[in-house]
């Protein structure tokens, strides 16, 4: 079988090629490095308050503010001639909280927060009445129309109680409204219309504003522990950008349908809490609405059944706006620390669609954040502006990585392209050896490892030899370098190179004929002196190291020996 043979320039030249391949991988590896870590930003600060859900929630809460719409008259026939007196009135009653459930602006809050007092209108008509028509004092009630009072006129006297008990001399209509003030950064108040026809105290009260179509909406809960901590939200005052919705923490009986509070909330509730939602605290859904309160300081749930049951019944089907998706996006971005664009910019196109004041602070919020976060480069003072606008250390790495692996890369390329020049037919210019002529002593190498493609050997620098060319026939000499494919064969032993004694010259044959492929000679590259075969000294086809006999692998690239 025949043998790869290599000169010691082929063997010197691959263990420089694998050294620059093992120092392009280091190098590699450290400008990777080095541009991650120059690329890298502190880490940022998560807020963890924030929750897009419950974020959410407060964004659709608005404020209900029941008036009603009074006509009365009194008929005084005493003298008996019939004196009319009427007067008109828009009768303040009471306030609560409402959540929106759909972008085409659906509230929904409970009955008992949108009932009219017909006594309350009407003590308030009749003071009004009396005071500003017929002009007789009212006193005992600190000039305040909603509370009973009394005139010292006696002709008058009567008849004002008379009003506020209904007679049918004291004649009184009423129309109740709905205004809705909702949660946005300038004040805005938008009467509502009634979408259904609720009887009871804790029955479901749904309303629907007008311009409708991006407001923001909350979800309802679908299912819930028996025994869940929420969160009552709510006004006291009408909303504004800086008036943010009150929280009171409750633990919600979902069996019993009670919401628990630890402090009396009678007064909030008479602010306006009433019909609020109770929301999850730990996804913002909504789990009901604060109805009736008990005796024994509890308020009765209004279930999140309840809600879709109402919805149903009147033919309404909820859905979410765009602002929805799009600020909670912005919220998550600020709650996970990301500051700067991508919470900033979801938040202002948030307000696009919406004009949220909780949007709006949420924006202020990140920007205030971000500009905290700049880096304090930004406050060099103009002596040091200099230094300041020079490339940073771990890019300065970087790019000198880069031209030295351009470097290499490129002596690697002009490499390999003189090897492929070298090693094609025809390119050596050696003069050729005569017929007779003593063949010059061999490097041999062994056969090449399986692990090594035909294309490697292909790009390796084979050595000059004389042959005879069986294709011209013999004795006929043909070029120095061998074709690579000529020597290409399967794995056999010996691996290690070594150099030979070349046969005797007086054979008998020419003396190359033992160089032949297949002849199971040796072929004979260089003009190196002879040497024992026991002197001479192997190497490894692959990285060019020395071997040792009794080794099985190289130790420097790990090739398996023979």
């Amino acid at each position: 079988m025949g043998t790869v043979i290599f000169n010691r320039e082929t063997v010197v030249r691959l263990g420089i090629l694998h050294s620059l391949v093992s120092l392009l991988k280091v190098l590699l590896a450290f400008v990777v490095a080095a541009g991650v870590t120059g690329a890298s930003s502190p880490a940022p600060s998560p807020t963890a308050t924030l929750q897009s859900g419950m974020e959410g929630s407060k964004a659709a809460l608005v404020r209900i503010e029941l008036v009603a719409v009074a006509e009365i008259a009194h008929i005084d026939a005493s003298t008996g001639v019939a004196m009319i007196s009427q007067g008109r009135s828009v009768v303040p009653l009471k306030s609560a909280t409402g959540i929106l459930l759909s972008a085409d602006g659906v509230v929904a809050t409970t009955w008992e927060s949108l009932t009219v007092d017909e006594d309350a209108v009407a003590v308030y008509s009749a003071n009004e009445l009396f005071a500003n028509v017929i002009h007789v004092p009212i006193v005992g009630n600190n000039g305040n129309p909603a509370i009973r009072g009394s005139t010292p006129d006696p002709h008058w006297g009567p008849h004002l109680q008379h009003c506020y008990k209904k007679v049918s001399h004291c004649i009184l209509f009423r129309v109740p409204q709905y205004h809705v003030h909702t949660y946005t950064s300038k004040p805005g108040d938008v009467i509502a219309e009634l979408l259904n026809k609720p009887s009871k105290p804790n029955d479901v009260a749904l309303i629907r504003i007008s311009g409708g179509g991006a407001a923001p909406t909350a979800a309802l809960a679908t299912t819930a522990a028996a025994k869940i901590g929420g969160v009552l939200l709510g006004f006291t005052k009408r909303p504004l950008a800086a008036v943010s919705p009150a929280e009171f923490p409750a633990t919600v009986d979902m069996a019993g349908n009670r919401i628990g509070f630890a402090t009396d909330l009678a007064g909030p509730l008479r602010d306006g809490v009433a019909g609020g939602p109770v929301v999850d605290r730990s996804t913002g859904q909504v789990l009901g609405l604060a109805g009736s309160r008990q005796p024994d300081g509890k308020a009765t749930l209004v279930p999140a059944a309840a809600i879709k049951a109402a919805l149903a019944k009147a033919g309404i089907q909820v859905s979410p706006s765009r602002f929805d998706a799009v600020f909670r996006r912005g919220i998550d971005h600020l709650a996970a620390g990301n500051q700067g664009g991508s919470a900033e910019s979801a938040l202002q196109e948030s307000l696009t669609y919406f004009d949220s004041a909780l949007a709006r602070n949420r924006l202020a919020e990140a920007r205030a954040q971000g500009a905290t976060r700049a880096p304090a480069g930004q406050a060099q003072t103009s002596e040091d502006a200099a230094s300041a606008a020079s490339l940073p250390g771990p890019l300065l790495a970087v790019l000198a990585g880069a031209v030295i692996l351009a470097v290499i890369g490129v002596s690697v390329v002009l490499m390999r392209r003189r090897a492929a020049v070298a090693t094609a037919p025809g390119a050596d210019s050696s003069p050729p050896v005569a017929s007779g002529a003593p063949a010059p002593k061999p490097l041999r190498a062994g056969p090449m490892a399986p692990s090594h493609s035909r294309a490697s050997v292909e790009r390796t620098e084979l050595t000059k030899v004389g042959d005879t060319d069986e294709r011209a026939g013999p004795g006929k000499y043909h070029s120095g370098r061998t074709d690579a494919g000529e020597h290409f064969r399967p794995p056999q032993s010996p691996a290690a190179m070594q150099f030979a004694t070349p046969p005797a010259s007086n054979s008998g044959h020419n003396a190359n004929d033992g160089a032949r492929p297949g002849a199971g000679g040796t072929r004979y590259a260089g003009p190196l002196a002879p040497r024992a075969v026991s002197e001479v000294s192997a190497f490894c086809f692959r990285c060019g190291r020395q071997l040792q006999p009794e080794w099985q692998f190289c130790v420097g690239c790990g090739q398996r020996i023979g």
